[in-house]
């Protein structure tokens, strides 16, 4: 059982540590050989502060030789070896930290990675269950000739981190945000070499067909999550499309294989509720009391209809500060034993925006044939929803 795999049986021993007030620069070659990719970041203290990745330093726009370790570093939480790879899952998806350091007793012994963790669990029973389990059903697609500016827009309102490209029907490759990443982050090393060279449009204006990866790796809805783990480890992926009669049904990430991996094994109500929130974000004790409390009244109303559910609430800031206030982006992402909903929406508090995604995500469930809800409810429900709009 995958809640009985230790971390102690799957993290890797060897690790690089700087002190906090190092240049970024003394962290590019460790982290260009180093598997996993990060650095251990320590005080002056020598105490465990944080972590840095590479795709922390890449999205950071920032010169690597001016900027210290400690402005880029994150904080994360760190692991036992007796901890279960469940709660490594748990502890990665809620702080959004990807890669976390292992003690035995008071002493740093090594890293683990989402992809030990993944490894571990698609080897276990868990690992013959099928793709369609986890998968994210009927994705946004986008077309080839969709720009770089549109494509963005559409991760940064939806929340997602990969778009399959679709033209006329015929998969021809997938775009992820890693992808814009490079040629935004990276636009003048890029403009000098390969067919990017002495492109002066702006980058916004850039055609996805240039930065999507293609050929695309896929797989069938009916293929066990260990065969998919074993395709995304053999070609260094970090998604699969997933194709049923040549058509584009799904997509699967290795953040939708840490999801059911962090509830493995929990005594649990039939719905539970999970945070992920990035840095940056105020959320109190009391704010995720008030939410939890919204949910199981939204729990109560459905769960005779969806069964067993876990709800993902993915939190980031969104678009620039406005005279002082930030805006946040909230995405919901419901796994039911009926299958999937999302919600996403914008509010100027983590409360004000998990209400309105919890309310979009409701009309979702409403409206979907899925559902059994009796015809009166669905009435009642969808007259609200009408009023609302008025």
């Amino acid at each position: 059982m995958v809640e009985d795999t230790k971390v102690k049986d799957v993290y890797s021993k060897g690790f690089e540590a700087l002190n906090e007030n190092e240049p970024v620069s003394k962290t590019l070659p460790i982290l260009e050989n180093s598997e996993p990719p990060v650095v251990i970041v320590e005080n002056d203290d020598g105490e465990i502060s944080g972590v840095l990745t590479r795709r922390r330093i890449r999205r950071s726009k920032l010169d690597p030789t001016s900027t210290k370790i400690k402005k880029l570093k994150q904080p994360a939480p760190y692991l036992r070896i007796h901890d279960s790879v469940s709660e490594t899952a748990r502890l990665m998806l809620e702080n959004q930290v990807l890669q976390l350091p292992v003690y035995a007793g008071e002493k740093l012994v090594g890293v683990i990675s989402y992809e030990d963790v993944i490894d571990a669990a698609a080897g276990s029973e868990w690992g013959e269950k099928e793709v369609q389990s986890v998968m994210t059903s009927d994705p946004f697609t986008v077309s080839p000739e969709e720009t770089i500016s549109q494509v963005l827009s559409l991760f940064r309102m939806q929340g997602f981190s990969h778009a399959p490209v679709v033209e006329r029907g015929d998969l021809q490759g997938i775009v992820s945000i890693q992808d814009i990443m490079d040629i935004v982050y990276h636009a003048e090393d890029r403009s000098t070499r390969g067919d990017r060279a002495g492109n002066k449009e702006p980058l916004s204006n850039m055609e996805i067909r240039t930065v999507m990866s293609a050929p695309v790796y896929a797989a069938r809805p009916d293929e066990t999550l260990q065969e998919a783990a074993q395709k995304m480890r053999d070609h260094d992926i970090s998604s699969l499309v997933v194709i049923e009669d040549e058509r584009v049904t799904g997509i699967v990430t290795k953040k939708d294989f840490l999801e059911p991996i962090s509830q493995a094994g929990q005594k649990r109500p039939p719905m539970q509720i999970q945070f992920s929130v990035k840095p940056g974000i105020r959320m109190t004790e009391e704010e995720k009391a008030i939410m939890r409390k919204e949910f199981d009244s939204f729990a109560r109303r459905y769960q005779e209809a969806l069964g067993l559910g876990n709800l993902f609430v993915y939190m980031k800031k969104y678009g620039a500060v406005s005279k002082g206030d930030q805006l946040i982006h909230c995405r919901l992402q419901f796994r039911t034993s009926r299958g999937p909903y999302y919600g996403t929406a914008e509010g100027w508090s983590p409360e004000e925006a998990f209400r309105l995604a919890l309310t979009r995500l409701e009309r979702q469930i409403i409206q979907s044939k899925e559902t059994e809800l009796s015809e009166e409810h669905s009435r009642r429900q969808i007259e609200e929803y009408l009023e609302s709009e008025l």
